[in-house]
């Protein structure tokens, strides 16, 4: 039987998550896309099922005055943008991914947020689009955007206040962009290692996270300072704030950062991690979504969640 493996996921409430899954064996971007929806507000986990030919790279939550209810939102590598509502909803963004007539060939989308009101996606070379109106998706990359064949891949987005942070991995080294007015201007980057993750804490600290144990935090008024262990090489690939400490996730490990310590986490779990790639906070529970792993804790207490061909 083949694997079901998971290129994403991402929770609404504390029992209702959304997966996108593939089979193990192919690669992890070659279509299908399966999305799995996990329900654990039954006394059963249930699973829904759905297959698309379509390579979806990313989910996050929408939610707004314009739809009945908090939505899933998938967006594909090419810019395909489904919502999960009562009514199929699907936009796309002209000028993203490589296939296209419309595509400005600049490479991949490989993320999607809601910040604010809105809806932001991003990718290679530099390019975010912003949704304006319903499928409407304008550029919002003056002064990041790159050109065709550039190797920079914006790997994370957040805002704080009012300035949105960005930040890069891949090419010679990562990049930290804010923008607090009509285009993106560049922040140092005090460890010059590649950049995965950003989250913004409520009291105006940006958290960045990267490559050999990169922990940054700061803004765009302090400037960005390396705090964390300067012995660990572990590359950090998404940062959570949850009940007062940082967390961290590596590919196969979970850490938190507090009071100026790094600590391994060991969930209790039998087997342990097996994957870590995101970290998400819903309904003051923690949730980790790795390839092979679904985990969540409630600050007491871990569970992993097994989806039947995994």
């Amino acid at each position: 039987m083949s694997k079901i493996r998971f290129r994403s996921g991402y929770a609404k409430y504390s029992d209702l998550a959304m997966l996108l899954a593939y089979v193990g064996e192919s690669d992890p971007f070659d279509p299908p896309t399966r999305i799995i929806v996990l329900d654990d507000a039954q006394s059963k986990a249930e699973w829904g099922l759905e297959n698309f030919d379509d390579v979806f790279v990313d989910v996050c939550t929408f939610r707004s005055e314009t739809v009945d209810r908090p939505a899933f939102v998938c967006v594909s590598e090419e810019g395909k943008v489904w919502f999960q509502l009562k009514s199929r909803v699907i936009e796309d963004i002209p000028n993203a991914g490589l296939y296209k007539p419309t595509s400005l060939k600049l490479g991949y989308i490989g993320g999607i947020r809601q910040l604010g009101s809105e809806l932001y996606a991003f990718g290679y070379a530099g390019q975010i689009y912003r949704r304006s109106a319903p499928a409407a998706w304008d550029h919002f990359d003056l002064g990041i955007v790159g050109a065709p064949g550039d190797e920079y891949d914006v790997s994370g987005m957040c805002l704080s206040d009012r300035t949105f942070y960005a930040v890069t991995r891949m090419g010679g080294k990562g990049r930290i962009y804010s923008r607090s007015g009509a285009m993106w201007t560049t922040e140092i980057n005090p460890s010059g290692e590649w950049l995965n993750a950003v989250e913004a804490d409520q009291d105006g600290t940006v958290w960045i996270c990267g490559r050999n144990g990169t922990l940054l935090k700061g803004n765009a008024t302090s400037g960005f300072t390396q705090v964390g262990d300067p012995e660990c090489n572990e590359e950090f690939l998404s940062v959570a704030l949850f009940r007062g400490q940082i967390w961290l996730s590596s590919a196969t490990s979970l850490y938190t950062w507090s009071s100026d310590r790094l600590s391994k986490v060991y969930t209790g779990l039998s087997p342990g991690i097996r994957s870590a790639n995101r970290l998400q906070i819903a309904d003051d529970v923690l949730w980790s979504f790795g390839y092979d792993d679904v985990l969540r804790y409630d600050g007491v207490r871990w569970m992993r969640f097994v989806c039947p061909g995994t």
